[in-house]
């Protein structure tokens, strides 16, 4: 019997460890952008690390910023210029601290508020953990499920960003029409009261004569 529990602890706490090791570190920043400015995170990543991650611009000018992902060795991996959104995946080359630029060069007097999803480390191989033979079927089913999570969790962030951004449109128009209702009807009393002096004036100027 204590043989057998031994063997199960083992299995169970093998699973626990292949989990934890699967597990990836997701960070979810929203920021401000200057104008004619950059903004950069940087981000130490080991190699044959997948890295994912996705921006989407929530306010400022015409929602756009130029975005520039470079790694250690000063290479560009990921350039995109005036996008509203968009995503990235590439693998870690070599270890080293990789930047992430955000820039604003295009405005002059706007600054952008920019929501930024990045995962680290996501579906790590299993070779990298445990050899093939050393891994159980309940242990690869535990890090299918947490490659799944992952993935799910980094389409959670993504959706959020993209709730947050429409939000803010909604309310920027529902905020542009109710000024500019309050517009028009400062307009049309304007009109009116114009008017009623025009019309007394005219015909007291004609009752005169």
């Amino acid at each position: 019997l204590q043989t057998m529990l031994g063997v199960r602890f083992g299995r169970g706490f093998g699973a626990a460890c292949v989990l934890l090791a699967c597990l990836s570190g997701a960070q979810a920043l929203t920021f401000n952008v200057d104008p004619a400015k950059e903004e950069c995170l940087f981000e130490d990543v080991s190699a044959g690390t997948k890295v994912s991650g996705s921006f989407q611009v929530s306010t400022g000018g015409f929602l756009d910023i130029d975005v520039k992902v470079t790694g250690p060795d000063e290479r560009t991996i990921y350039s995109v210029s005036k996008e509203t959104e968009g995503r990235f995946t590439f693998i870690g080359a070599e270890t080293g601290t990789f930047r992430f630029c955000f820039g604003n060069f295009m405005s002059t007097v706007t600054p952008k508020t920019v929501s930024f999803v990045l995962v680290v480390g996501e579906g790590t191989p299993a070779s990298q953990i445990a050899k093939a033979e050393h891994i159980s079927p309940l242990e690869r089913s535990i890090m299918d499920l947490s490659a799944a999570l992952s993935q799910v969790q980094a389409e959670q962030e993504y959706m959020r960003m993209r709730e947050r951004a429409h939000r803010n449109t909604s309310e920027s128009t529902n905020a542009r029409v109710l000024w500019w209702s309050v517009a028009e009807a400062l307009a049309l009393v304007a009109v009116s009261v114009f008017q009623v002096f025009y019309l007394r004036r005219f015909f007291e100027t004609k009752h005169r004569v």
